[in-house]
């Protein structure tokens, strides 16, 4: 069942010269976790202050719960949000902070303490809910903020930039403890983020935009595999695709790619699609593929790939190799074990099944045809 649904909507502004927002039309299930991803000034966050009432919107609509909520004051929306600047009252303890949703609501006492304290407990704030905002770290102040939005029931929770200001490991813990308590609570909650791999670790699905324009929604699977143009290749995925510009030939009937001085054969199943685009020789493509899918091989090896060691990185639990092929600059990521030297001669291979191609005039992928 689809609890939010927005219909082309648009946010301008400045008397329509800054366009946040352009034609967005995007849906979240009820029970699923949505993750909002993109750079800064993408739209993400006008489109959330727009369903949670906090910005109007310039065209369209937006449904919860199967009701239009274009006019509806934010305290009528029965949503919750939780702020990326916290947003804590500094007079109040962190349990007032959380407590302060129920009181507003007329909760009785008893009640009050009781839900303070389960949503404390899951979120590890019991022992410091006497303390005031200034007197706790950034990851108390972040996790008070998010159990002031997950004390009351809501027809849809809002996470604006929720780990923005915790470190690595701060980060790492209250990713698990959101996605655990969205899954065992049955909660409908879109997380606004830049962070992909925030995005991929948490989210059912990920809609994913860049200058107020929505580029794919889809599963984290789906976003990272099958990226539906070059801006979502560039920014799912840590280390980053490569993408190397090359000429199409034919040969015998198949389709083959060539850069520098080598040459790397596609696979069958692209053949309908680029008979379409094929003009010749001259025909430039852009073909992507993750550094993980790309593995270190003896020279003698069938479609092995000659090149030179730019750099090698050794990041703990993998290591990046980086091979330089003429201009080109190929990530191999490797397994823990191995060790370069700057210059050493090295072949790589491509798994062919992994290998996409992109349109350097629409920047779409272009898609196997079965």
């Amino acid at each position: 069942m689809e609890k939010l649904v927005l219909r082309n909507v648009y946010k301008f502004y400045e008397l329509g010269s800054v366009e946040a927002v352009k034609d967005l039309n995007l849906t979240c299930k009820e029970g699923e976790l949505l993750a909002l991803l993109g750079p800064s000034g993408c739209g993400k966050s006008s489109t959330l202050r727009m369903i949670a009432g906090l910005e109007e919107i310039t065209k369209g609509e937006i449904y919860l719960d199967g009701k239009i909520i274009n006019w509806l004051p934010p305290r009528e929306r029965n949503i919750a949000l939780a702020f990326e600047t916290y947003a804590l009252y500094p007079h109040l303890t962190l349990f007032e902070n959380i407590a302060f949703p129920l009181r507003i609501r007329g909760v009785k006492e008893d009640e009050i303490k009781r839900e303070v304290m389960r949503v404390a407990e899951m979120l590890d704030l019991s022992s410091v809910l006497d303390k005031l905002p200034s007197e706790v770290s950034g990851g108390h102040q972040q996790r008070t903020s998010l159990a002031r939005a997950l004390i009351r029931p809501a027809s849809l929770y809002l996470l604006d930039e929720p780990l923005s200001h915790l470190d690595a490991q701060q980060r790492t813990e209250l990713r698990v403890q959101i996605k655990r308590i969205q899954k065992t609570q049955n909660l409908t909650m879109i997380f606004v983020t830049h962070d992909q791999l925030e995005a991929l670790a948490l989210a059912d699905r990920i809609a994913i935009m860049n200058l107020g324009v929505l580029q794919q929604v889809g599963t984290p699977e789906e976003v990272y595999e099958y990226p539906e143009n070059l801006f979502v290749a560039d920014f799912v995925g840590e280390p980053p695709m490569n993408f190397i510009k090359v000429i199409l030939i034919r040969e015998n009937g198949n389709y083959w790619a060539k850069f520098y001085n080598q040459r790397i054969k596609i696979p069958e199943s692209y053949k309908k699609s680029l008979e379409e685009l094929y003009k010749g020789e001259e025909t430039e493509v852009i073909m992507g593929i993750r550094p993980i899918y790309v593995n270190i091989c003896e020279p003698e090896r069938n479609n092995a790939i000659s090149g030179k060691v730019y750099v090698f990185e050794n990041i703990g639990d993998s290591n990046i190799l980086t091979v330089e092929i003429g201009e080109t600059l190929i990530r191999v990521e490797l397994n823990p074990g191995y060790s370069f030297k700057i210059g050493e001669n090295v072949n790589i291979t491509f798994n062919p099944e992994k290998i996409l191609l992109f349109d350097p005039k629409t920047e779409k992928r272009i898609k196997p045809q079965i």
